[in-house]
């Protein structure tokens, strides 16, 4: 999905600063007698079509929460500790359906006759696979790195559809493990780099998957999902009154219920406050909430930017109980 606040929305957002600041310093009597408009977001009922698409979305399911937190043990790893793995550290971090070299194989491939002029002569893709590995056996020994980079291949094969792999945080997993064995078999600065980038993407990987997890939450237990969201808030932000902010507009949004004009200002300059400059790293539900926000008080500070379209697909998704995850979108 793209960047959830434009270039465009930063001017938009500190045009309205001054206005944020001055709203709610009136006269509380004139409040009283004329309280501020409430807004309900109006759910469309949800069409055949976008009930389809609820049907089709990636739904995570148990298994896949215990491969998340199997994912997540192997985060506070560094680049020497993925190096120095035990071996039996390295059959920890293999799956169940991992397909392991057996011993048979592994004499095969040490006592194998290997052509002097193999790589120039052999012109079979899989004897030369074949010639190859024994190669590096004969040489390196039977190592758990090595069996480890060989059965990976495997497993590359096995996952991949056309040639690309969906990367779960398991198979992010498995393939810090390669680049960790591909280091310490050939140290170069090349691989180091590699295996870095490796454990940067696995633990971004990972927070996009609890992210997932807390956005299906929302959808089958809208009042839990709150109680998370406050937790991870919190754990982001620091225990500070923004927080309760943030929670409670999200609350209102989440379960329907009328917000004033005044709490889309205060939401709107939390908002501003904590991502103005960061705008990516806020959460997709946190983009949408400052969108209803926005379109909320368009009487009274005018259009934001152009994103109608990204708000219509955000209801539509809601209305249709489809992941934010999920939208399709596009060109937008």
């Amino acid at each position: 999905m793209k960047s959830k606040l434009t270039f465009s929305s930063f001017f938009y957002l500190t045009s309205i600063l001054s206005l944020l600041l001055c709203f709610g310093c009136g006269d509380t009597e004139d409040d009283q007698e004329a309280p501020p408009p409430t807004n309900n977001t109006l759910l469309d009922e949800p069409n055949e079509q976008s009930l389809q698409l609820a049907e089709q979305q990636r739904w995570l399911t148990d298994a896949d929460w215990k491969k998340l937190k199997d994912a997540e043990q192997w985060l506070h790893l560094t680049v020497e500790d993925w190096v120095n793995l035990k071996e039996r550290d390295w059959e920890k971090l293999k799956g169940k359906d991992w397909i392991r070299l057996t011993n048979r194989e592994i004499r095969e491939f040490m006592n194998l006759e290997i052509p002097r002029r193999w790589v120039a002569e052999t012109k079979d893709e899989a004897l030369r696979e074949k010639f190859s590995i024994a190669a590096r056996f004969q040489k390196l020994g039977n190592i758990p790195q090595l069996r480890y980079e060989v059965e990976f291949r495997r497993k590359w094969k096995q996952e991949a559809k056309d040639g690309f792999v969906t990367v779960t945080p398991e198979f992010a997993k498995y393939r810090v493990g390669d680049s960790a064995a591909t280091y310490f078999l050939v140290p170069t600065e090349a691989h180091r780099q590699l295996l870095e980038d490796d454990i940067k993407q696995l633990k971004s990987i990972v927070a996009q998957e609890k992210r997932r997890f807390m956005e299906q939450l929302r959808i089958e237990d809208p009042e839990a999902w709150i109680k998370d969201m406050r937790t991870f808030l919190i754990d982001k932000h620091g225990d500070i009154p923004e927080v309760d902010t943030i929670v409670n507009f999200l609350r209102k949004l989440e379960l329907n219920l009328p917000r004033t004009d005044e709490e889309c200002f205060a939401y709107l300059r939390v908002y501003s406050a904590l991502y103005l400059f960061g705008s990516h790293t806020a959460l997709i539900y946190e983009s949408y909430a400052w969108l209803e926000a926005s379109d909320q008080l368009r009487h009274i500070i005018g259009d934001p930017p152009k994103q109608t379209n990204h708000l219509e697909k955000y209801r539509a998704a809601r209305a249709a109980g489809l992941s934010f995850y999920n939208i399709k979108w596009g060109d937008d």
